[in-house]
């Protein structure tokens, strides 16, 4: 099969560049179904075209196209995302073949394509991701293994039941009692008066979370950060919805949550950061910040049924907090890792 390698952008609305774009997200899409079945995380069109977008990392597509029953076909796609800000030492990268076209050196040959590119942009360290779910298997682990790639840290996906009602919600949104400290919640993203704390506790979520054995190192981050992400968000047709823990002794920000809603299909919501500053924990801030924005997504989102999250597997405290709120396991991530010569 002979395979070329062309780039893709979403951000082109003439209609050869579109139907490409479409053609290649759509393998990214089918690739992930095969393993993951109808509860998939697949990315949108919509979440493409701002990632590639972003200021704070280089987003660049590429599609391997083969010539299959006399027309041209994407049969693999592929994603190298740099971050430009911080950790520039590090290359993601991401490869999905068609299910029908497997094991036929597709895959092999993007990889090695996205390789080269992080190779010529100075990376030294490639990160890849597989998923599957809760008891299942990705056969992507077996190609990213014979490539050289290691097992850096394994994530658990967590699913809590928010339909009204439900055993797993609970009967009430009560948001635990926090003394000296309040919690307050925002349902249009990070609040502008909130910016500069916030830009503290997303650096120091890069230092405090836990990264297994990947490389990652401390991420910088500022207001006009902030607010790019912000952007990123809504350009991707989500709304944030955001809740932090105020120290009532120094007026500080020390804990904060963010979820996100698809406003276009609201029944599948998705946790994102959660930090607690290890100074102020053991508060119950925790569970307090993420029981408000519960109580918010319900509010703004009767119709939604399932709040998704992930989390490292040693990452205990979290876990437990998890626990009590009423998630449960249905899928593992495995962040691995390669470095360069």
């Amino acid at each position: 099969m002979t395979i070329r390698i062309v780039p893709v952008t979403t951000l082109d609305p003439a209609p050869e560049p579109a139907a490409l774009a479409r053609a290649w997200n759509e393998v990214f899409v089918a690739a992930t179904v095969a393993t993951m079945g109808d509860d998939h995380d697949a990315w949108s069109m919509a979440s493409r075209r701002a990632r590639e977008s972003s200021t704070t990392w280089s987003h660049r597509y590429l599609a391997a196209v083969a010539e299959v029953d006399g027309a041209d076909r994407v049969v693999a796609a592929a994603e190298l995302m740099l971050p430009l800000r911080d950790n520039l030492e590090l290359a993601m990268v991401d490869v999905a073949v068609d299910p029908d076209h497997r094991r036929r050196g597709v895959g092999t040959r993007a990889l090695e394509h996205v390789t080269n590119l992080a190779v010529a942009a100075a990376r030294t360290t490639l990160v890849a991701e597989t998923a599957y779910p809760n008891g299942g298997l990705d056969h992507g682990e077996g190609f990213l293994d014979r490539h050289g790639f290691r097992v850096g840290q394994t994530m658990l996906r967590n699913d809590l039941s928010v339909e009204v009602g439900s055993v797993e919600a609970g009967s009430d949104d009560e948001v635990p009692a926090t003394p000296g400290y309040v919690v307050e919640t925002s349902t249009d993203d990070t609040l502008d008066a909130w910016l500069e704390d916030r830009a503290h506790l997303q650096r120091r979520m890069s230092t405090d979370s836990p990264v297994g054995d990947l490389e990652f190192h401390e991420e910088e981050w500022d207001t006009a950060r902030l607010r790019a992400q912000r952007e990123t968000t809504r350009q991707s047709g989500r709304r944030a919805f955001e809740s932090v823990a105020r120290h009532l002794g120094s007026g500080r920000l020390v804990a904060f949550t963010q979820l996100q809603v698809p406003t276009a299909e609201p029944v599948l919501a998705y946790q994102q950061d959660t930090l607690v500053l290890r100074e102020h924990r053991g508060h119950g801030l925790g569970a307090a910040v993420k029981a408000a924005n519960l109580r918010a997504l319900r509010t703004a989102f009767p119709q939604a049924r399932t709040l998704r999250t992930w989390n490292a597997e040693e990452n205990g405290p979290m876990l437990a907090v998890n626990e009590a709120l009423g998630y449960r396991t249905t899928a593992v991530l495995r962040e691995w890792q390669k470095r360069l010569a």
